[in-house]
């Protein structure tokens, strides 16, 4: 099954960025809210690191999906647009 992964991670100093710190966990329950109430057969999971906590949060399309950057609630209907072409494939 495809898969949106969003990292989570909140570092423990809060002076170094983090996903889970800019609210990561807010966009994966509301993705995961979308992709239920629109019945696709995507899960999404998180993750706790992607590798580039400075460019968060970050979410990734696997296998072999697009990833986005600097996510916020205001892209949910980009990145649904984007899985549902993801399904596509």
């Amino acid at each position: 099954m495809k898969c949106i992964l969003i990292c989570t991670h909140r570092r423990a100093n809060p002076n170094q960025p983090s996903c889970g710190a800019r609210g990561a966990n807010t966009i994966k329950q509301t993705l995961a809210e979308v992709v239920a109430k629109d019945g696709l057969p995507l899960k999404v999971e998180e993750i706790q690191c992607l590798g580039e906590c400075e460019l968060g949060p970050n979410l990734r399309f696997i296998p072999a999906g697009p990833v986005f950057h600097h996510v916020d609630l205001q892209q949910v209907p980009t990145i649904m647009s984007t899985a549902k072409a993801f399904l596509n494939t």
